[in-house]
């Protein structure tokens, strides 16, 4: 067996409880990280310390946190009912608003719009409420309201649709005023979703622990059931033809070439020895990270012979992991509240 590579574990920090969000700059040189408990850090990368802390940024806790597309800003959203717009420079607050509901919990920034013709877009979803705002952080129309309690929500196909994920259908909708919706009912409880960044591949991660696949291209609809546990992770390769998904200890990557998974084995990533809690491909290459409740961060390139590149543990249970923009190294949020940064050697 060829020796693993070393894992170079180059700094961490520490909030108060359990890491709710690690997210990276647009430009790699700053790290967020939320906690349970309402706290809210930025770090500078290249310092490796804080460059200012909001400890509450958000008094009940802090769910949701994205960074807008310039880097300039980011919101959060909290269990207060508040969502709030903040300078990442000197972390003055910019703008504060109301939710519509007690639980906010996502947040997510659109690109500009093509041709740059206006700025980004952030949705915020609360209850069965979505609502959209500018950059400055001003309303754009009315929130709309929703059958059901919304379980997950990302901006797909470039941007130009808003896929809202509900317990029982997708809803695939235009954030222009003129614009169509889509809705595709399921037939299990959702807990989350993922499209191909291609957006020919529609999937989500289910309470009875499957997924269920769209072929949005020919119109078709694949369910593969066998999971030990619900299915929360779900991460695409850049390239669309990858996916894997948690639902266990093992990682399973599913290949979505031609007419998909269904029929296919997939890929079984084994390492871990407890249940996989945090997914994510590297966006700029093919290495994909993983995380579980024991701790373990795993590094994997599935289509190698030598699929495990290295393994190592952070002191508490895995929360969180994301590829800073380049693919050069991994923020891992844990249970305890530790933020650990680390690279391959």
């Amino acid at each position: 067996m060829p020796a693993r590579r070393a894992i170079d574990f180059r700094w961490h920090a520490k909030l108060d409880d359990f890491i709710t969000q690690v997210a990276w700059s647009p430009d790699g040189t700053r790290l967020a990280a939320s906690s349970v408990s309402g706290q809210v850090h930025i770090f500078d990368v290249a310092t490796e310390r804080a460059l200012f802390r909001l400890e509450p940024a958000h008094a009940e806790g802090c769910d949701a946190l994205a960074w807008r597309p310039d880097g300039a800003a980011f919101a959060t959203a909290g269990r207060d009912g508040r969502w709030r717009l903040w300078d990442a420079t000197a972390g003055k607050q910019l703008a504060e608003h109301d939710t519509g509901a007690l639980w906010p919990e996502h947040a997510a920034w659109s690109g500009p719009a093509e041709g740059g013709k206006s700025g980004a877009r952030l949705a915020i979803s609360a209850g069965s409420k979505v609502s959209l705002w500018d950059e400055e952080g001003a309303p754009l129309g009315e929130p709309a309201r929703l059958p059901r309690a919304i379980v997950d929500l990302q901006w797909v196909l470039g941007a130009r649709t808003l896929a809202i994920g509900l317990s029982s259908a997708i809803h695939l909708r235009s954030p222009e005023p003129e614009g169509g919706e889509t809705i595709l009912n399921a037939r299990d409880p959702i807990l989350c979703l993922a499209m191909s960044p291609s957006g020919k591949w529609l999937l989500t991660g289910n309470q009875d622990s499957s997924i269920h696949v769209w072929n949005l291209d020919a119109g078709a609809e694949m369910h593969m059931r066998g999971y030990p546990a619900k299915v929360r992770q779900l991460a695409w390769h850049r390239a669309s033809r990858w996916v894997a998904t948690g639902g266990g200890p093992s990682v399973a990557v599913w290949d979505c070439s031609g007419r998909g998974p269904e029929g296919r084995a997939p890929t079984m990533l084994e390492w871990h020895t407890d249940l996989v809690t945090a997914l994510h491909y590297q966006p700029a290459g093919d290495w994909l990270a993983s995380g579980s409740r024991d701790g373990g961060v795993a590094i994997w390139s599935p289509t190698q012979r030598e699929q495990l590149i290295t393994g190592g543990k952070i002191s508490s249970g895995v929360t969180r992991v994301a590829w800073s923009p380049d693919g050069k190294l991994l923020a891992a949020g844990g249970e305890a509240g530790e933020v650990q940064v680390l690279a391959v050697d």
